[in-house]
Parts: structure tokens; sequence; C-alpha cells
């Protein structure tokens, strides 16, 4: 299996050697991605909110669709941020060159779903799955980075100067976190390695923690939680600018690896970090 934080070795025969559009290229994952795009020899075009996509899009080989949100806060809305962007990635497809498409979701994603975001999400998944191109879809649990820069999903649950960490919910729904390197691997694999099969993948951690544990992991020591009940949590997120309904049943939920689908480490041959190893003997101060 190959060490996902040394992936640089293609085979020619099965690897595109093109340029890879990155939609949504300025969060977390993004630069994760981009970083690991230039340790290979494939030019990187990273595209930003307002960048134009038609032409970075033109002669690409690959396009990896970041771009959404689960904060949906300040006037923007999950249907702007999770499907109208998919929406100008499909038009900016027409005439192209791309023969790949990447779209980084979240499990749960279904457009029947009564939940906005997972709802969105879904609606994503099915409008490039039906744009004619071969199409990976990689449904993700909760992502997090290494100490230095834990992420947007993971930070919230670090402590800081040990005050205790807010939770929602009961602090016992499960999370199976992925490494945000191992994301970008993936991402990068499924892009670029023709020889990976279009369709939807699981990608998830290797272990799975309570999000108490997960708390305590992130922050190197064993920390107070304070339980916010999914009921109070709804009412807040109509006053409180950085919480949505949407926002508060997800994390209130399990973010574990859906039945049925294959995962993403399996298929790739990849060997996802531990959590425990990436924060070993660490203390976090965010």
């Amino acid at each position: 299996m190959l060490d996902t934080a040394t992936t640089t070795s293609r085979d020619a025969a099965t690897w595109l050697q093109g340029p890879v559009a990155i939609v949504g290229a300025n969060g977390h994952v993004g630069t994760s991605v981009q970083a690991r795009v230039t340790s290979i020899s494939n030019d990187v075009r990273p595209l930003g909110r307002h960048d134009g996509l038609a032409v970075a899009l033109g002669d690409a080989d690959a396009v990896i669709h970041l771009a959404g949100t689960l904060q949906a806060t300040g006037g923007n809305t999950y249907e702007e941020a999770n499907v109208e962007t998919v929406r100008r990635t499909i038009a900016a497809l027409a005439g192209s060159s791309v023969k790949r498409v990447v779209f980084l979701s979240y499990v749960g994603a279904d457009p029947r779903s009564p939940n906005a975001y997972l709802r969105t999400k879904g609606e994503a998944e099915q409008l490039l799955l039906g744009c004619g191109l071969e199409v990976v879809v990689l449904r993700s649990t909760f992502i997090f980075g290494p100490p230095d820069s834990p992420g947007p999903s993971a930070t919230p649950f670090v402590s800081k100067d040990s005050k205790p960490v807010s939770v929602i919910g009961s602090g016992q729904q499960r999370y199976a976190p992925v490494y945000v390197e191992d994301v970008s691997a993936a991402l990068l694999r499924c892009a670029l390695d023709t020889a990976v099969q279009a369709g939807t993948y699981a990608l998830a951690g290797p272990d799975i923690f309570s999000v108490d544990e997960f708390a305590d992991t992130l922050s190197g020591r064993d920390v107070k939680e304070r339980h916010l009940g999914p009921r109070l949590a709804r009412a807040l997120a109509h006053v409180v600018p950085s919480l949505t309904p949407a926002m508060v049943d997800v994390l209130a939920a399990d973010s574990l690896p859906e039945a049925g689908l294959p995962l993403a480490a399996d298929a790739l041959g990849l060997d996802f970090h531990h959590l425990t190893t990436v924060y070993a003997q660490s203390t976090v101060t965010a």
C-alpha cells in the first residue's frame, strides 16, 4: 500500500498528464490539494469564487470540485454554495478537454433529505453524475488537519485556554474523522489515475471516536465538554450568526462511512492516518 504522505510516483499508462483545475481552492482541503499537485508535474489551476472557469477548464485534463459549505451564513445559501457552484462548473465543461471530475461530498448526501445541507450536496452529486464525463464522488466524514492547522471542521472541538468545548448533542455520537492530507491524496488519485473507476466512494478515517473523545484527542488532554441539546441548538441557530438548523443536525449526528459504499482507502490502496498518531503527545492551543 502507498503512504499518502509520499505518493508522488505514478503509472504513466494510467495517470493523466495535463492540468488539473481545483474549484474552491482557497479552503483547508484546497490548499492541501494544491501542495500535493505541485509535488508531481501537473499544472495546477486554483480557482476561487469569482475566477473565470471556462478558460481554466478549457485544456485541463481533470477538475476537482471542492466549492461548498456546511455553514451557509452571512447571506450565502446552501443552494448557491453547494448547487449553483456545481452548475457553473458543468457549464464550463462544455467544449473543454476535461476527462474526469472529482466531487468532495459528505456522508448522507441525498437529494431527498429534509436537511438542507445534505439535500443540496445530493442534488450536486446528481448534476455531476449526469454531466456525461467520468465522475468520482467522495462522500467524506469530518475532516481534521494537523495540530498547527486543525481546519474549520475540527477547530470548534479544540479547547482554547482550557475552556470547555461546546458540543451539540450528547457527545456520544460517533465520528470517523479523516485527515486532510489523506483527503487530498484521495482526491488527486481519483482525478488523475484513470484506473480508478468512476462512482461513489466513502472517504473516512480508520478509527471511530465519540465526539467527546474526538475533542479530547484534538486538545491533547481531557477537556470539559458543554453539551447543547439539538432542540436548544436549533433555537440558537435562528439567532447565532455562525449556526444554521441544518448545521446543527449534521453536527448532532454520526459522521461515519455509509454501508454499501466502497471505502476509498481500500479501493485506492492508500494507508490513512490515525488521529491519535497525528496528535500524538500534542497539546493544541488554538
